[in-house]
């Protein structure tokens, strides 16, 4: 890639990263649990999961306490303003990343911009003293 080529590059990704950091400095309330749904089988009698409709869906949340990961269950009443702060979370976090890997962009397309423009270390510097 020519300088402007690498210029213009950069220009697009600094752009995208100023429209994320934005995004994130105004993110709201966030909640670090993420949220799953999941189907039970009680296996009584004559109950209907028996012939393989289970019950369900039930959602939990998982978090971390502690550095290990538990779950607790979510009331479906309590889902909405749960699932708000949730999804706030992950959203920040998958920007954070996009973050970071547009700066290694950049970095790597600076570094081809100084490898363009190196020069040979002259003779008279790196010969040797009598």
């Amino acid at each position: 890639m020519n300088k402007e080529e690498i210029r213009s590059a950069i220009y697009k990704l600094q752009k995208e990263r100023r429209r994320l950091e934005r995004i994130a400095l105004n993110t709201g309330r966030q909640l670090p649990v993420w949220i799953t749904s999941q189907y039970t089988y009680c296996k009584k009698g004559n109950c209907k999961c028996t012939r393989g409709q289970p019950h369900g869906p039930f959602y939990y949340l998982f978090f971390k306490k502690a550095g290990k990961v538990t779950h607790r269950y979510l009331p479906e009443k309590k889902m909405d303003s749960i699932s708000a702060q949730a999804n706030a979370y992950r959203g920040y976090n998958q920007r954070l990343a996009r973050i970071n890997k547009i700066n290694k962009e950049i970095d790597t397309l600076l570094r081809q911009h100084q490898k363009n423009n190196l020069q040979e270390i002259p003779k008279w510097i790196t010969a040797k003293k009598k």
